[in-house]
């Protein structure tokens, strides 16, 4: 009787010890996909914010600038054309490769690059 008592409470242990740590399990895998579903939901708010702004006339006014070199009403387009600076020698074309990447950071510098 005492044997089969003991043989009774170790499986009850067992049985509390092991669903104890599946919970704990559980409980982590839980937190963790609650982490990743707030991410997620950052990215989503994020990535709308984003397509609501390409959206925007702010947005096409500011690409139709950059890219295509338009102008709104009432303003002066200005192209800005620069001259080949004659290459001297051998390090004339370091020269002037260096001086053509002045101008072209000049260049992004008005636009806003």
């Amino acid at each position: 009787m005492l044997l089969a008592t003991a043989v009774v409470v170790v499986y009850l242990v067992f049985t509390v010890v092991g669903n104890a740590i599946q919970s704990f399990q559980l409980e982590e895998d839980e937190n963790s996909l609650s982490d990743e579903v707030q991410g997620l939901e950052d990215r989503y708010d994020r990535l709308s914010a984003l397509r609501e702004y390409m959206n925007s006339d702010e947005y096409i006014e500011r690409i139709a600038r950059r890219e295509l070199g338009l102008v709104g009403p009432g303003e002066m387009g200005i192209i800005v054309l620069s001259t080949p600076v004659p290459a001297e020698g051998v390090g004339g074309e370091g020269l002037q490769i260096e001086q053509e990447q002045q101008q072209d950071r000049w260049w992004e510098d008005v636009i806003g690059q």
